[in-house]
């Protein structure tokens, strides 16, 4: 079997100018777990997952203690409105993934699965020889696989 009879062809995509707002809300009202991020001619230049929008424990520094961290910055007591002017400022490119394993439509589901299991990346995207983006594959979709086949 190839990733191109498994993947999502054509998926949503955004712009790495666009804002980490338009990127929420674009994740939401298509209950996505993350968006290929693409050039005006749609190649692929990373991948934004929900994970990146959202803050992280954190130890501080030379410390025990822990502490939310956003964008590499630490993040106040009344932090839901820090993030949400940092959504509406921030372009995705800023904290887009940029490194990501390359999948073709013709490569096998099994070096695909690899990918995915090899990276802590959930969402996979596929792109055609000029690099532009025309699936993409998670790991929802290869549980989906081993269930059909039973």
């Amino acid at each position: 079997m190839k990733v191109a009879d498994l993947m999502t062809a054509n998926p949503e995509t955004i712009g790495p100018e666009s804002t980490l707002e338009e990127a929420a809300r674009k994740l939401l009202e298509k209950r996505y777990g993350s968006l290929p991020v693409v050039d005006r001619e749609g190649h692929l230049l990373g991948l934004l997952q929900v994970e990146e929008l959202l803050p992280r424990p954190e130890n501080i520094p030379f410390s025990d203690v822990e502490a939310l961290q956003l964008f590499g910055e630490w993040v106040a007591g009344d932090f839901l409105e820090s993030i949400y002017q940092r959504y509406q400022q921030t372009p995705v490119k800023a904290v887009m993934r940029s490194e990501l394993p390359r999948i073709h439509p013709e490569d096998p589901v099994g070096k695909a699965l690899e990918a995915l299991l090899k990276s802590d990346i959930r969402h996979l995207p596929v792109t055609d020889q000029e690099n532009r983006v025309v699936g993409i594959l998670t790991r929802s979709d290869f549980l989906k696989l081993i269930l059909r086949r039973q």
